[in-house]
């Protein structure tokens, strides 16, 4: 590897050096050409899938060093590079670039990075531009919390994603959670053995990305499901407790229910386990990825729920709607989504907690009304509270009015709004009110998304 990148060094740097000195009618059409030596370069460093980030960082801190671009900040899973402004434009406006490195899939982001790398040069005059990369494992974010915020504070952000059209999303969606209570007791059971069911997968995955690779089943409706179907078939068991685990801002990676079972219903519920089993492998084997499913004797618990609200838990998971819960039939666009983030009976009593996006109010109010109706109907307490809209950026901004101008928005405003979690999501925290679009473009695209990037940060053509 180190001998390949001292290559690719000596290649880049006698074209960095003829880029240096273009004039200014050439410059786009010389950045087209170092786009496409950028992109072989990134080829022949990250071949396969699988690559670590630090591997990443090496080669971008390379690559700076010969572009003449400074590391303003590097970590164990993000780093930034820093063009600084041209003599005598410090004052114009500063713009940030930012796409992810998905070390699960490193050869897959050539088109976004090699394109960010070229517009990082920007045209030959122009503010601060930086290029800030993060490190991502399938859909887990997991470099964006250690990047410092300053380092993501400017004039206008721009986060770069590759997809199946050219889109800009000038917002991200509203979002609440909400609760299922209800109190009740412990009680004796009077059936003969425990069993602990428990689901375990893949750590972070994010709820509301319902591509068919990165849409997990959660489980505890795995396991609810299971209960459920169970009791309706009339098979007699206690539930002692159901509990879950999670990661903030994503789905539950495990779950697990013990229940005390009827001797006479033994066998046919390790029957409908079995059945359980054969869709959940049948769906990993699709998402290519491990789990556990079991079900498996275990210590008789002393108590165990009382009948009213092991009935009322087990309609809740018959009843409640998840997952896509509204979308546009002939489109696809879906409108508003749940998912279950937790659930434990603690001390005897229920708390279910679920966390809701839409793409606006409306649909957010018509899915608590369904949710306070389910609520009813299983005899169970609903709390619910909006958090409004996760980050947005002011249509009248000269940031959305560029962007939407070279890529216009295809129907309503709202369709200008993803449900899928992205960087943006997280920086909204500690950034409320930096202005930023995320601009996703199909890979064949990338020259067109280069010359809008560079006529942006071109402060004779944004004035």
């Amino acid at each position: 590897m180190k001998r390949l990148l001292l290559l690719l060094i000596s290649f880049i740097f006698i074209f960095s050096f003829t880029l240096s000195g273009c004039s200014d009618p050439d410059r786009k059409g010389e950045l087209r050409e170092f786009l496409s030596s950028n992109e072989d370069a990134y080829s022949e460093a990250f071949p396969e899938e699988e690559s670590e980030f630090s591997a990443f960082a090496d080669y971008m801190k390379q690559w700076a060093a010969v572009n003449d671009v400074d590391v303003a900040f590097e970590g164990e899973h993000a780093i930034v590079l820093k063009n600084s402004a041209t003599e005598g434009f410090k004052s114009e406006p500063s713009c940030v670039l930012l796409c992810g490195f998905n070390t699960q899939n490193a050869s897959g982001g050539k088109a976004v990075i090699s394109t960010a790398q070229t517009a990082l040069l920007g045209p030959t005059e122009h503010g601060d531009i930086s290029l800030a990369i993060t490190e991502r494992a399938g859909t887990q974010l997991i470099g964006i919390d250690e990047l410092p915020a300053e380092y993501l504070t400017a004039d206008s952000l721009i986060s770069l994603n590759t997809g199946n059209n050219n889109t800009i999303l000038t917002a991200g969606p509203v979002a609440a959670k909400c609760s299922f209570l209800n109190t009740g007791t412990y009680e004796p059971s009077t059936y003969d053995q425990a069993f602990a069911i428990t689901f375990s997968m893949p750590e972070y995955t994010d709820p509301f990305d319902f591509v068919k690779d990165n849409n997990y089943p959660n489980p505890i409706n795995t396991i609810g499901s299971f209960l459920a179907s169970s009791k309706s078939a009339g098979k007699l068991f206690h539930i002692a407790s159901f509990t879950s685990k999670d990661h903030a801002g994503y789905a539950p990676y495990y779950a697990k229910a013990v229940i005390v079972v009827d001797s006479n219903n033994i066998e046919s519920l390790k029957s409908r386990f079995e059945k359980s089993y054969s869709n959940m492998e049948d769906k990993f084997e699709d998402l290519e990825a491990e789990f556990e499913y079991t079900m498996e004797e275990t210590d008789m618990p002393e108590k165990v729920l009382s009948d009213e609200l092991a009935d009322n838990l087990v309609s809740l998971m018959y009843t409640l709607n998840t997952g896509v819960c509204q979308q546009d039939e002939e489109s696809g666009l879906i409108y508003a989504a749940s998912y279950i983030k937790s659930i434990s009976t603690k001390e005897g009593d229920l708390e279910l907690k679920m966390g809701i996006r839409a793409r606006g109010e409306s649909y957010l109010d018509s899915l608590s009304a369904e949710y306070e109706t389910t609520a009813g109907l299983c005899s169970t307490k609903y709390e619910f509270s909006k958090s409004g809209r996760i980050w947005a950026t002011d249509e009248k901004s000269s940031l959305v009015q560029y962007f939407t101008g070279c890529v216009p928005l295809q129907g309503p405003a709202e369709t200008a709004v993803s449900l899928r979690t992205y960087e943006n999501d997280l920086i909204a925290k500690d950034l409320p009110d930096q202005e930023m679009i995320i601009y996703t473009f199909e890979k064949g695209d990338r020259k067109t998304v280069l010359e809008n990037l560079v006529d942006y940060t071109d402060p004779s053509i944004q004035k």
